[in-house]
């Protein structure tokens, strides 16, 4: 289900994200965020999924992702007001958004949920042998 939903966003994201890129419309900006946000943590979930389910990861990749677009809409809101906004942390407001919620954020919330699920999306021993198990079948008579 979940490979199915993240299939159907990329396919149907793609042209609009090229789309609004290309043509100036009034809500076209926004809508431009919100869509190459999602991209991401929809290839995410391409490569985290096994039978066609996230299991643990659900939780924190919505999670990403509501951080992802807050993230992006708060920066298309603060723009043209970058010297009247408070400074956070010794950065202008828009600059500690993106550096923060952008980069650092995420960055600890995927090493986070990667660490925790680690048992569950790594390689186990049965991988190892069925992937030995299919290369000795599909290897040339005599190597």
């Amino acid at each position: 289900m979940a490979r199915r939903i993240a299939l159907g966003f990329l396919a149907v994201s793609s042209p609009l994200i090229l789309l609004t890129f290309l043509v100036q419309v009034p809500a076209g900006e926004v809508l431009f965020a919100l869509l190459a946000t999602a991209f991401p943590v929809s290839l995410i979930v391409l490569g985290a999924h096994r039978g066609g389910r996230l299991g643990p990861l659900l939780w924190p990749l919505v999670l990403l992702l509501l951080i992802l677009e807050a993230c992006l809409l708060a920066m298309l809101a603060f723009r043209g007001q970058i010297l009247d906004l408070p400074w956070v942390g010794g950065l202008p407001a828009a600059t500690a958004v993106q550096f923060y919620g952008l980069f650092l954020l995420p960055l600890a919330l995927v090493s986070l949920s990667y660490a925790w699920t680690f048992d569950r999306f790594g390689l186990r021993q049965e991988d190892l042998d069925d992937l030995r198990r299919r290369f000795e079948d599909e290897a040339p008579e005599g190597e």
